[in-house]
């Protein structure tokens, strides 16, 4: 670490992270032209929805980990919240990037709603029947998930006869299961709740950061006091928004499909992520003197403890995901799982096992590892990464076999570059942690006698 000394915890106006923005912004321009120009509008759509819900994932932890300090009162992650309100911050930009794709859905631009868009006459295509994608490919691919599980004890003659036979009843069994929810997943109704889930996560991050922005001015205890009053109900709207973003964008990919821990696999997702973040950025600004001490290497570690906790947290709702629809092995649910067992998602799906819980779970369970930061910044890069793969790993399967194209990473950084290059922004003109927090100077002492 330097041993310049940054007594008003401001950027300046030299060094990196007085334009750290422009990084980003590059990148998304690099981004948005790659993406455009190598993709066909069904691939893109795709892909842009895989690069929206990721950054939306670290802005939806974002919001959850500032609720959930204020909850608890917590006065240890006072001096590191200021990182985590800057990206909560950035909903709006979220908002403005999930425009064109809310509004592509409402036009029928964006396919990748298209089979329960066509089941309601919303579609691009709705005059014509459902093509092997739509309602008659899933009620394949159930009926191939269901051979999978008959195939042992039949011959391959009748194999392959029941496999027609369950293909004709899947396709009648899938059309009365998405007809029967159309009165929630249709086009209307599904572009009011996207608005309403922007708006609520917008007002959240306007008001919080808003607040504490103020707070740094007037020292004003009374902030602190309203916010904490506030973040338990908020929490609950927060949840409820969360959950149903993830039914409403993530789930009705495949309509017939559904699982009622969705919702909570993707909150764990998001609070690995903004964890990840923050060590990152935090570390950053550490390194270069522009916190002085007050973010020291006990907050860091107990960063670290908390993402590590985070991690087994996905692993458990994801494994409960995963068993409770294998045991019970109903067709409809299983197939979802067949996709991400063939070919080469097959392979990203061990990526996951491994990736996203074996190596983190071995390489931080240690003390000793989450106290070396070069150690917890290389672990944190992962974890971002592997996250990343986690939201492909929901999205990309419904667009056909595994293939990285340049459109997936175009418009991750496109996305991503956007809403970074706002967040670096805003670092700069901000305090970069809450000063006129009442229980700062408690934080600020964390365990440093110990």
């Amino acid at each position: 670490m330097t041993d310049v000394k940054n007594t008003d915890y401001r950027v300046g106006n030299d060094g990196f992270w007085a334009r750290a923005w422009v990084v980003p912004l590059v990148l998304a321009g690099v981004g948005g032209l790659m993406a455009a120009l190598t993709a066909g509008p069904e691939r893109l759509s795709y892909a842009y929805l895989f690069a929206l819900f990721t950054i939306v994932t670290v802005m939806l932890g974002g919001i959850f980990l500032v609720l959930i300090q204020f909850l608890t009162a917590a006065h240890w992650g006072v001096s590191t919240r200021r990182i985590v309100e800057v990206i909560m911050s950035g909903a709006p930009v979220v908002a403005l990037l999930a425009l064109p794709f809310i509004f592509g859905v409402w036009t029928g631009k964006v396919p990748v709603y298209q089979e329960w868009q066509e089941a309601t006459g919303h579609g691009a295509h709705h005059d014509e029947p459902a093509d092997e994608h739509g309602v008659l490919g899933l009620a394949g691919s159930v009926a191939q998930a269901q051979g999978h599980a008959e195939g042992h004890e039949a011959d391959h003659e009748t194999g392959h006869d029941e496999g027609h036979s369950h293909t004709a009843q899947e396709t009648t069994l899938h059309h009365e299961i998405i007809e029967a929810k159309t009165g929630y997943l249709n086009t209307p109704a599904w572009t009011m709740r996207a608005i309403i889930y922007l708006l609520i996560w917008s007002v959240i991050a306007w008001l919080y950061f808003g607040w504490s922005r103020r707070q740094d001015e007037d020292h004003d205890p009374r902030h602190t006091l309203r916010m904490q009053s506030l973040a338990a109900p908020l929490l609950i709207v927060f949840a409820g928004a969360l959950t149903f973003a993830a039914f409403d964008w993530l789930m009705s990919l495949e309509p017939s499909w559904f699982s009622t821990i969705f919702g909570v696999v993707i909150f764990a997702g998001s609070a690995v992520a903004i964890l990840a973040t923050t060590i990152l950025i935090g570390l950053s600004l550490y390194k270069r003197g522009l916190v002085g001490e007050a973010i020291n290497p006990v907050h860091f570690h107990d960063l670290a403890k908390l993402l590590f906790g985070f991690i087994c947290f996905w692993t458990y709702v994801s494994f409960s995901q995963w068993m409770l629809i294998w045991y019970a092995g109903i067709p409809e649910e299983a197939t979802w799982f067949h996709k991400r067992w063939e070919g080469g998602w097959m392979f990203v799906s061990y990526l996951l096992i491994f990736g996203h819980f074996v190596a983190p779970f071995l390489l931080l369970i240690s003390r000793v590892q989450k106290l070396n930061l070069r150690w917890l910044q290389a672990m944190c890069f992962w974890v971002i990464f592997i996250h990343a793969v986690d939201i492909y790993w929901f999205v990309l399967p419904q667009a056909g076999a595994f293939r990285i194209q340049l459109a997936d990473i175009g418009a991750l950084l496109f996305v991503g570059g956007v809403f970074f290059a706002y967040v670096f922004w805003q670092l700069g003109r901000v305090p970069l942690i809450p000063v006129g927090d009442p229980r700062l100077q408690r934080s600020l002492h964390h365990h440093q006698t110990h």
